[in-house]
């Protein structure tokens, strides 16, 4: 799979630096007024089959609560499930990527209609979890690693993305209502996801999105022309939710009319550049889910490159985190994280030292309040099977941390 290299780019655009420019504070209503954020996306339903790490999703969810994670980030594959049809059987094959912790990494077969209305039961019937709802859009590419069952319909664009939406969202509304959904994503981490997107920039508008140059302006207005429409249509027809579309902390967003309701931005220390030449990476990339022999050396060089840089790279995802901040600020959009901070992957072995990793996620903390931010989360990896899950003192010391801010 093609995973996307972030890039240290600059917009056009000036902005002010301050988060608190208005003076006006929107989280003080809104419920819940912190949100501590899990990602499991796919790996809820997915890995829900015997033996799976969210085979007792009473056992997860109660766990998730104790850690002080009052919010789940759930794709619920609206170019896959029919809930007016939940019984119909689909099948994931082995993705042969045994590393790969949010998806599947087994062969899956089941009614995963039926899996997510038991699922959203359970949820429902603990008060104080919330969740938010964010699309991938695997499953377009045949003979990928995420090519999946056939799909419900061929999504060209986010617009046809959002009527797939909408479907959903009518029986979702019918089976569960909209209480304690937080906001709908409509796709995850524009532009990388959603088939042929990337494709139709650079064909369409001379948009090179991994090259780092500003985008121009006729570039912006593209990309506002893609998303606008489909959140409108989707406003019009749900106002009682809120619409967005998560992106990563690229500054040059500022330069994009876009309008989120809210906004879900993902920021890595993989963007700077200072980062991963000391790490290599992004050298590694390609090669992330089916070897194991760079996983050492790479470790070594995060330990290292924390050591000599970390208050420099520090520093500069603080400032990056600051004008977005006030980007959301002045533009009627509370900020939240739902992936973050260090490294967008990483895994449990042997060779992989997470103590860099997990003292990022604790400065992370400070830096989000300082930031105003509505949502946050420490890292990627809030799921049952890493390692770090079971450290319930140290998920409780930062999420209350954050909760009492």
């Amino acid at each position: 799979m093609d995973m996307p290299a972030q890039v240290s780019a600059q917009p056009n655009r000036r902005t002010h630096a301050s988060a608190t420019s208005s003076g006006y504070d929107p989280r003080e209503q809104l419920a819940p007024r912190r949100l501590t954020m899990a990602m499991w996306d796919q790996a809820f339903l997915l890995r829900h089959g015997a033996g799976g790490s969210f085979a007792d999703w009473d056992r997860v969810l109660d766990e998730t609560l104790e850690r002080g994670y009052n919010t789940v980030r759930l794709d619920p594959m609206p170019q896959w499930i029919d809930l007016a049809a939940p019984d119909r059987e689909l099948h994931w094959p082995d993705p042969q990527q045994p590393y790969m912790p949010w998806c599947w990494n087994t062969a899956v077969t089941a009614p995963a209609g039926r899996w997510l209305i038991e699922f959203m039961e359970k949820l429902l019937t603990r008060p104080a979890m919330h969740y938010t709802l964010s699309a991938w859009w695997f499953g377009f590419k045949a003979g990928s690693a995420h090519s999946g069952p056939p799909v419900l319909a061929q999504a060209r664009n986010h617009t046809e993305g959002a009527e797939l939406w909408a479907a959903q969202l009518r029986e979702w509304e019918k089976r569960f209502g909209f209480d304690r959904l937080v906001y709908v994503d409509l796709a995850n981490e524009v532009p990388y996801f959603f088939p042929g997107f990337l494709e139709r920039m650079k064909k369409e508008h001379g948009l090179e999105w991994g090259s780092g140059a500003p985008f121009t302006a006729e570039q912006a207005a593209a990309i506002a022309a893609e998303l606008n429409p489909p959140l409108a249509a989707l406003r019009r027809e749900f106002p009682a939710l809120r619409f967005t579309a998560s992106i990563h902390g690229d500054l040059r967003w500022l330069d994009v009319p876009v309008e989120f309701d809210c906004l879900d931005v993902h920021f890595y220390a993989d963007a700077d550049p200072r980062w991963e030449q000391r790490t290599k990476f992004h050298t590694h990339m390609p090669y992330l889910f089916t070897r194991d022999d760079w996983q050492a050396d790479y470790s070594e060089r995060c330990r290292q490159t924390a050591a000599a840089i970390a208050p420099m790279l520090r520093q500069r995802q603080r400032a990056k985190l600051m004008r977005v901040a006030a980007w959301a600020d002045e533009h009627g959009m509370p900020l939240t994280t739902t992936e973050s901070w260090a490294s967008w992957y990483s895994f449990d072995s042997p060779d992989l030292d997470w103590g860099w990793l997990l003292d990022w996620a604790a400065w992370s903390v400070e830096d989000a309040i300082d930031a105003r931010m509505w949502g946050w989360t420490p890292h990627n990896y809030l799921q049952p099977h890493f390692a770090n899950w079971q450290d319930v003192a140290w998920h409780r010391r930062l999420t209350d941390r954050f909760l009492q801010s």
